[in-house]
């Protein structure tokens, strides 16, 4: 993974760290002890993606969650940005992934799908007037803004709805559905803050020609933010070209947790590290296309969707993302930076690339949020620990649930399994105990209870339920089988008359 070559030019003008406030936003408090140190591995700006955590008020009061930041909390994360020379661009989503809007009975009439909570109808005669009520009340919090991103990833169900549907006859085109809405959720933001850049993913538009990208007008409007997660980029041949003929200016989303599974909660730091190497280079080919490469946007996400169990939580992210900020700042990953990062977040031995591979030793770092690292580090290889035991031939050969229903076991076996069930019952509780103190120093009890009961709490219970069963098992002993319930069935008569 040593990559031993020159550093390059390319040094973008801004590397914004995506906050996904939908999962687990964690507490203004643990943000005042981090930002001093992505600072330093060379992040200066926040793309802070609220969702329900904003404090919507009036009209929109449903959509705030019971963990959501009060007003003066938003106000302590802008000054504290603002104290570490980062930019602030808020994200509010106006078209897909609008489950957290749309999911509540009084918006349920904006759908475009009648089940599905993820589209916004852009042809609904409310469906304009929500999303500007929620810009505005966003934009009122944070006045002293240049960059707004309005989000508009992965809008799925276009044309479904009566009113969508009957434009498609008059159109024909989804493409046109969508630019549409985009380009009067646009017109709005510039008439009425004339001052502000503006950005949207690109992946809607990923695949559209030229002409019907120039004729949508959103051109001058907004600045593309290509995202790709993946380890070896996969895109369109002709992507820089369509896109330099349309756009000025452009961005990068890259990814440094939450992209290689929605129930991952550890994060596989090379995987990372190859997707930000491959953008790297991808853009030090692309850049010249357009007149400016505004830099990169480290995506870590919380959740796939509103809906979706939390995955990699920050802390247990943070690690790869110093690594990731490194690697853009410095134009290489080598051992000197391995080296550096480990130290530089308190690390008693280099940082593990691969979490999964349960060779490697449990990390000890000091950094804010270390236990929590340091946890989930245990609980991969406990994971592995109780997944070994699942496919245990005694444990599937002689613990079975038609043993279990008809108390039916040979003892011999039974507590051969009750010594390996027994040892991760006691290593799940003590993780329990090691993780949650560092849980409460971050997050909120709703956060908490979640990921324990996910990640901990779900095979601890498993656990607990063998243990009983097996103590069962073992106060019968070894006995001879019972009738089965099917001897006890009335038996069916040759009778024909």
């Amino acid at each position: 993974l040593v990559n031993m070559e020159q550093p390059v030019k390319l040094k973008p003008e801004r590397r914004l760290v995506h906050l996904d406030l939908k999962g687990a936003p964690p507490n203004i408090s643990y943000l005042q002890k981090i930002l001093p140190l992505l600072q330093s591995f060379g992040a200066n700006g926040l793309l802070v993606e609220y969702e329900d955590t904003f404090p919507y008020h009036g009209d929109l009061q449903d959509l705030v969650s019971k963990n959501a930041y009060s007003k003066s909390e938003v106000v302590q994360l802008l000054d504290l940005a603002k104290s570490h020379n980062m930019t602030v661009i808020p994200l509010v989503q106006t078209f897909g992934h609008f489950e957290f809007v749309l999911k509540h009975e009084k918006f349920q009439h904006l759908r475009e799908h009648p089940k599905f909570p993820m589209t916004l109808c852009p042809n609904h005669k409310d469906s304009l007037a929500t999303v500007q009520a929620m810009v505005d009340q966003v934009l009122e919090m944070h006045p002293d803004i240049s960059w707004f991103h309005i989000g508009a990833d992965e809008v799925f169900d276009l044309g479904v709805c009566e009113k969508c549907r009957s434009k498609l006859v008059e159109n024909g085109s989804k493409a046109h559905l969508f630019f549409k809405h985009i380009k009067n959720v646009l017109d709005y933001i510039k008439r009425k803050y004339p001052h502000l850049n503006l950005i949207m993913w690109d992946d809607m538009f990923r695949t559209v020609d030229t002409k019907t990208l120039k004729d949508a007008g959103i051109g001058e409007l907004v600045e593309p933010m290509v995202w790709q997660y993946l380890d070896r980029l996969v895109l369109p041949e002709d992507l820089w070209s369509r896109y330099s003929a349309v756009f000025p200016n452009i961005w990068v989303g890259t990814a440094f947790k939450g992209a290689t599974g929605a129930a991952t909660f550890a994060t596989n730091i090379a995987y990372h590290i190859e997707n930000h190497k491959q953008w790297h280079k991808v853009m030090e080919l692309e850049k010249s296309r357009f007149q400016n490469f505004r830099g990169y946007a480290f995506t870590g996400w919380q959740r796939y969707d509103h809906y979706a169990t939390l995955c990699e939580l920050l802390p247990a992210g943070l690690p790869c993302l110093a690594l990731c900020l490194e690697i853009m700042k410095t134009g290489t990953f080598t051992v000197a930076t391995h080296t550096k990062v480990s130290q530089d977040l308190g690390c008693q031995e280099l940082l593990p690339l691969n979490p999964f591979d349960i060779l490697s030793p449990i990390p000890e770092c000091s950094f804010p949020g270390g236990v929590i690292y340091c946890g989930v580090a245990l609980l991969v290889h406990l994971h592995d620990e109780y997944s070994a035991f699942m496919k245990n031939d005694r444990y599937q050969g002689w613990m079975t649930e038609y043993h279990i229903k008809y108390r039916y076991a040979n003892p011999v076996h039974i507590q051969y399994i009750m010594g390996i069930v027994k040892s991760l019952h006691e290593k799940f509780c003590d993780l329990k105990k090691f993780i949650e103190p560092g849980l409460r120093e971050v997050f909120d009890g709703d956060t908490i209870e979640e990921w324990l009961m996910v990640y901990v709490d779900t095979p601890l219970k498993k656990l607990e339920e063998l243990l009983a069963t097996g103590n069962e098992l073992n106060a019968l002993g070894a006995r001879a089988k019972p009738p089965l319930e099917s001897e006890n069935c009335v038996e069916m008569t040759d009778d024909k008359s």
